[in-house]
């Protein structure tokens, strides 16, 4: 039987507490024009984010954990709602440190990046996990999905990582957070 971890207990107590707090943030994000609805997918985006980043070695949270995910919250709905031109800059910096804030802005890039991989063609998508994930050499992702050789698998990954690029130069700067 699998015990959990104090980590994986502490987790869950945060959670839940932020759960029970989630009439405040549906009601600050309101108070700024967020629809319900969208309301829910932010709070939701911001506990993965806050999850995940709980995961990270190099992580230190520097509030309490209900305040660091408000502020996701914030960052979030901003650059939404800037998207969508509804909302002006207001209150952006309140009780935000610098740390969190360029944590924020490092994750919209890589939702930015992820949502470019996403794109990319099947084969490309199997070639770079195999490299990245799985650390193959090009000799043998080559062998994984049929391709003649080594070179041919790198020749491959330039034109997927380049893929990649162009998909995410030509997406609007969502994490643009200071205009």
């Amino acid at each position: 039987m699998n015990n959990p971890t104090k980590q994986t207990l502490d987790l869950r107590a945060d959670l839940d507490t932020m759960y029970k707090r989630w009439p405040e943030v549906k009601r600050f994000l309101k108070s700024k024009g967020c629809k319900v609805a969208d309301a829910e997918d932010i709070f939701q985006e911001a506990l993965l984010i806050y999850t995940r980043k709980l995961n990270e070695q190099e992580f230190q949270l520097t509030s309490e954990p209900f305040n660091y995910v408000m502020n996701t919250c914030k960052f979030l709905w901003y650059n939404q709602s800037r998207k969508e031109k509804k909302h002006r800059y207001t209150e952006l910096h309140e009780n935000v440190s610098q740390e969190e804030e360029e944590w924020i802005v490092k994750e919209l890039k890589l939702s930015k990046i992820e949502k470019a991989l996403s794109q990319i063609g099947a084969k490309c998508q199997q070639l770079l996990q195999l490299l990245y994930d799985h650390g193959l050499s090009m000799s043998e992702i080559a062998e994984r999905i049929g391709l003649r050789n080594g070179n041919a698998a790198k020749v491959q990954k330039f034109r997927c990582i380049q893929k990649v690029k162009d998909i995410v130069m030509k997406a609007p700067d969502d994490y643009d957070i200071h205009h």
